[in-house]
């Protein structure tokens, strides 16, 4: 009997005929999220319900972001860590300080809404139509879906700021649970603790 086997969170989305086709998506991905079913709409309810969706962006043009932000208490300033892969490789790396006197009293939020806003304008830059955004603290996505409501300068205008940018570019928000040992998000959250370091200019 066929199956269908649909990968929800993998490194190329979708469903697929063959276990062999929807092992190499799932495969050294950690967090992983797949299921076989004996019938095509089955799937697909699993998936959401539009397999179109899943499969319109080709895989050239998807990036991963994983962000993440930090506070120096002593220099009065956050930073912004972004690791940016393309194909499970990493492309580029990230930091942005900053010192933004209405962001302060947001602390480390400051440096990762930062980083959300940066990764998109990098993929919007590259010419990319998908990019998927890793975060641990859940204002990044809440806010973003407004299903928390800003009140804060820094929130206020991530919100702003977001809505203008995801013209550009569609963004599908993935948590990560915060120094859980995924290489990549404690990548940023180094790289977010160096830009908070860093001489602003």
């Amino acid at each position: 009997m066929s199956k269908y086997y649909a990968v929800k969170v993998g490194k190329k989305v979708g469903i697929y005929r063959t276990w062999a086709e929807a092992e190499k998506q799932v495969k050294g991905v950690s967090n992983a999220k797949y299921k076989s079913f004996k019938s095509e709409q089955e799937a697909l309810d699993f998936m959401g319900g539009n397999k179109v969706d899943q499969k319109v962006v080709d895989e050239d043009s998807v990036i991963t972001a994983y962000v993440d932000g930090s506070y120096n208490k002593q220099k009065k300033q956050y930073g912004s860590g972004v690791v940016l892969l393309e194909k499970n490789e990493v492309i580029d790396k990230l930091t942005i300080p900053g010192n933004e006197e209405d962001y302060l009293d947001s602390h480390q939020i400051a440096g990762e809404v930062i980083g959300c806003l940066e990764a998109m304008k990098w993929a919007i830059e590259q010419g990319k139509k998908k990019l998927i955004i890793y975060y641990d603290y859940q204002g990044i996505e809440s806010w973003a879906t407004k299903e928390w409501q800003a009140k804060k300068p820094i929130s206020l205008d991530y919100v702003r700021e977001f809505g203008q940018l995801k013209e550009k570019v569609e963004v599908e928000f993935r948590k990560v649970k915060g120094h859980s040992g995924d290489t990549y998000n404690d990548l940023a959250d180094e790289l977010a603790k160096e830009a908070a370091s860093q001489k602003i200019v």
